[in-house]
């Protein structure tokens, strides 16, 4: 039987604080993830935000609805919410990355960071590096 090639890398940068979009990037990345594909997340600008501690329950959709009234809606509807998501990502082992730039411009300590999923400090340089000849999506 021929050797399956290794599939390739998708990373999903995310730069928007927008609930709803942070909500459709964990969606994909789990599809992703679950179908095979090796997947990594970056999150910059002010969607590093999402990844500290009482971070998810600070943002709101575009629409201007607070994440927590989305993720009720959400559950509702039969549709995952961020905290079902999370916690599939990380038993996915999907790679969650943030932008050390990011830290230091929205002023975030390093203890402020989620430790589930586990979450690399990094930059730039390395998602590119890793992310070489996969599929790129901006949230």
């Amino acid at each position: 039987m021929a050797k399956q090639a290794p599939r390739r890398p998708m990373t999903l940068m995310v730069i928007s604080p927008e609930a709803d979009r942070i909500h459709m990037a964990l969606m994909t990345a789990a599809t992703a993830a679950a179908m095979g594909q090796p997947t990594t997340f970056f999150f910059s600008k002010a969607a590093a935000k999402f990844l500290t501690n009482e971070g998810w329950e600070k943002l709101q959709t575009s629409e201007g609805v607070a994440s927590t009234e989305m993720d009720i809606a959400l559950d509702a509807a039969g549709v995952a919410d961020k905290a079902l998501l999370m916690d599939g990502l990380a038993a996915l082992n999907v790679r969650f990355v943030v932008c050390e730039s990011a830290l230091r411009e929205h002023n975030i300590d390093a203890t402020e960071i989620i430790t589930r999923p586990a979450v690399e400090i990094s930059g730039l340089a390395d998602i590119i590096e890793k992310g070489t000849g996969g599929d790129w999506l901006t949230f």
